[in-house]
């Protein structure tokens, strides 16, 4: 239980930005990017059509999507190139476990007929299919098969799934679940429980963005769950995502992100330590902590700044090296946004001429 217990505890904890002068405030924007809200596009089953038309459709709007395979299904083992170009080209290849049980009765093999010791190999030995073959560095994000979160007997599910949660936490750094349909504020993460959008079957164009609309409303992050695109199961049409795809590419105020970069952003954020050390009129100095695991967590974070009016034309330096500010306003003050790489410890901000 070690590992979930200190998932709880990053999931509860709030990220810390402070600024030790009042003239300065700094924060880390929600999104990257200032941007209004997150969406990731995921997809289940690691099958055919994910392949034949998903893969082509992500790549022609220049986005990236999760794919949750299954590891003892034919597509994974007989098309293992094409997954592999599949993350080559930045998409995120998770865990959907080796066999995909589940408690439903109609789905084959059933976990209710699991012991703890199986589950953990369905689990363990998907994981690292995945991470040898692909050489994975960054961690692996899982996805409950039916959404299910226990296993066993009718009796033993309460008790199971404790274990279930600890199974997931050892090999992966997050999971997705099968939620009640609606965005997910990225204050409130439960990251071994995250959920998704309603369900994707059989919808088209209109009705896949609209399923996003919350999310943008409220800056939260809407995670898309199909399963078949043009062919296999609880389909979509290849021209439903194709449209979906090219509205979002479009539409750059909307982060259309991997599951896994989407959560290692929340996380980082809220983990991370933000301090004005000082301040001058025409500059700005900070200190910043990055308490997260590195090699998981290596995405940049955006500070956004508020300074006094005037300042048109900002520079940054981030440990010695020039970053990119940007105005983001200049009304009563002056609103800068400043990429920041990962592990950067020190950035000065300045007025510029």
């Amino acid at each position: 239980m070690k590992n979930f217990w200190i998932c709880f505890f990053l999931l509860c904890a709030p990220y810390a930005v402070s600024a030790q002068n009042s003239a300065t405030k700094v924060t880390v924007s929600r999104w990257p990017g200032d941007r209004e809200a997150a969406v990731s596009l995921t997809f289940d089953d690691g099958i055919d059509s994910d392949l034949d038309h998903v893969g082509p459709i992500l790549k022609k709007h220049h986005l990236q999507g999760t794919f949750f395979v299954n590891t003892g299904r034919e597509p994974w083992k007989q098309r293992k190139a094409e997954w592999k170009r599949l993350a080559e080209e930045g998409n995120e290849i998770g865990n959907h476990t080796v066999n995909h049980p589940c408690l439903l009765t109609e789905i084959t093999p059933h976990s209710q007929d699991y012991t703890p010791e199986r589950m953990e190999s369905e689990i363990r030995d998907a994981a690292n299919d995945i991470t040898q073959f692909l050489n994975l560095r960054r961690g692996l994000t899982f996805a409950y098969p039916c959404g299910n979160m226990s296993f066993g007997k009718p009796g033993d599910e309460a008790k199971n799934s404790a274990l279930f949660m600890d199974y997931v936490a050892k090999y992966h750094f997050g999971a997705r679940s099968v939620g009640a349909g609606g965005p997910e504020d990225p204050d409130q993460l439960n990251v071994l429980d995250i959920g998704t959008l309603p369900s994707t079957a059989g919808k088209d164009f209109l009705a896949l963005v609209d399923m996003a609309e919350p999310a943008i409303r409220q800056n939260g992050w809407g995670t898309y769950c199909f399963h078949g695109v043009g062919g296999d199961w609880l389909a979509i049409t290849p021209e439903a995502l194709d449209e979906l795809a090219g509205y979002l590419e479009k539409h750059s105020e909307i982060w259309t992100a991997t599951f896994g970069d989407v959560l290692r952003y929340t996380q980082e954020r809220r983990a991370a330590v933000v301090q004005a050390s000082g301040n001058s009129a025409d500059s700005v100095d900070l200190s910043l902590q990055w308490p997260m695991n590195p090699q998981i967590y290596d995405l940049p974070l955006t500070l956004k700044i508020e300074v006094p009016a005037g300042w048109t034309a900002p520079t940054a330096i981030g440990d010695g090296k020039p970053l990119r500010p940007r105005v983001l306003s200049q009304k009563n003050e002056t609103v800068i946004l400043v990429d920041v790489p990962p592990q950067t410890t020190r950035v000065r901000v300045a007025a510029g001429r």
